[in-house]
C-alpha cells in the first residue's frame, strides 16, 4: 500500500464493492458461455434420479449417448475464476489508491475464529435455517429448496469433481465473497452510516441483501439473507473478517456433508 494515499472514504469503498461485483459478473458470464458453448454442456440439468432416469431412458430409445451433459465441476470452478479474481482482484488493486485491508476490511483472523466460526455457520445451516423456513414449508415443493445446492453437487462424479466442488463451495467462495460482501460492502455502509441511529441495521440489511439477491434463487433467498445477517453480525462483534470467513465456510461445508453422500 502506498502510505501518503489519503484514507479512502467509505462511500468510495462502497463504489468499488459495486465495481467489484458488476465487473465480475459480467467477465464470469463471458467465460462461462464460452466454456458451456465449446464443450456443449447444460447449465441447469436436474439431479432427481427420475429425472436422470427419465433422460437415461430417452436418450436410449433415441439410440444417443447415455450422458446427462451436465457441466463439469472442474469447468464450474474454471468459469468461475473471473468473478473470484474480480471480487479479490479489484480491492487488491486498490491498495494503490489507499485502502488498507486490515483497517478498511478488517482482514485479520485468531485461531479463536476457526472453531467458533464453523459452530455459527454449521448451526446456522442446521438450525436456523429449517427454522427460517418452517412457516412457508407447507406451501412449497421443499425439493425446490435444495435444488441448486443439489445440481451443484451432482457434478461431483469422480475424485477430481469432488475436491473441485470443496474448492469452489468451501475455501474460495467463502473468502473471495466476504471479502466483497462484509470487508468492503458492509464495513463501507456502516462506516458511512456511522453517525445515523441504526448504523448497524442498515449495513447488516443492505449488505446482506445484495448478498443474497446475486445468487438469483427466489426461493433461496431467504437463507441466502440469513446467513449473510449473521455473518456480518459476527464480523461486527470480533471486528475481523476471519470470522465472517469461517462462518460462511461452516454453512456451506454443512450444506456438501449432508447431500454429497448420496451421490455414493
Amino acid at each position: 500500500m502506498d502510505s501518503s494515499a489519503p484514507v479512502p472514504a467509505p462511500s468510495w469503498r462502497i463504489v468499488l464493492a459495486l465495481i467489484s461485483l458488476f465487473s465480475g459478473v459480467f467477465l464470469a458470464v463471458l467465460v462461462g458461455g464460452a466454456i458451456v458453448a465449446a464443450g456443449g454442456w447444460d447449465l441447469n440439468v436436474s439431479s432427481s434420479p427420475g429425472a436422470d432416469l427419465g433422460r437415461a431412458v430417452g436418450q436410449f430409445g433415441r439410440g444417443e449417448a447415455l450422458d446427462h451433459n451436465r457441466l463439469p465441476l472442474v469447468f464450474s470452478v474454471l468459469a468461475n475464476l473471473p468473478l473470484w479474481a474480480a471480487f479479490i482482484g479489484v480491492p487488491f488493486l486498490a491498495r494503490s489508491r489507499g485502502l488498507d485491508w486490515r483497517r478498511d476490511l478488517g482482514w485479520t483472523m485468531r485461531a479463536i475464529d476457526v472453531p467458533v466460526g464453523l459452530a455459527i455457520g454449521v448451526a446456522s445451516q442446521l438450525a436456523l435455517v429449517p427454522l427460517l423456513y418452517w412457516p412457508i414449508l407447507p406451501h412449497v415443493d421443499s425439493d425446490e429448496l435444495e435444488r441448486p445446492a443439489r445440481e451443484l453437487i451432482a457434478g461431483a462424479t469422480d475424485p477430481s469433481g469432488v475436491f473441485a466442488l470443496i474448492l469452489f463451495t468451501v475455501i474460495a467462495a467463502p473468502i473471495c465473497e466476504e471479502v466483497l460482501y462484509r470487508g468492503l460492502l458492509f464495513r463501507g455502509i456502516y462506516d458511512m452510516e456511522a453517525q445515523r441511529r441504526g448504523a448497524l441495521a442498515i449495513a447488516v440489511i443492505a449488505s446482506s441483501a445484495l448478498f443474497a439477491a446475486s445468487h438469483l434463487q427466489a426461493l433461496q433467498f431467504p437463507g441466502l439473507m440469513l446467513i449473510g445477517v449473521v455473518a456480518a453480525l459476527a464480523m461486527h462483534r470480533t471486528g475481523r473478517l476471519g470470522t465472517a470467513i469461517w462462518v460462511h465456510m461452516g454453512f456451506n461445508a454443512t450444506t456438501v456433508a449432508i447431500l454429497l453422500p448420496e451421490l455414493y
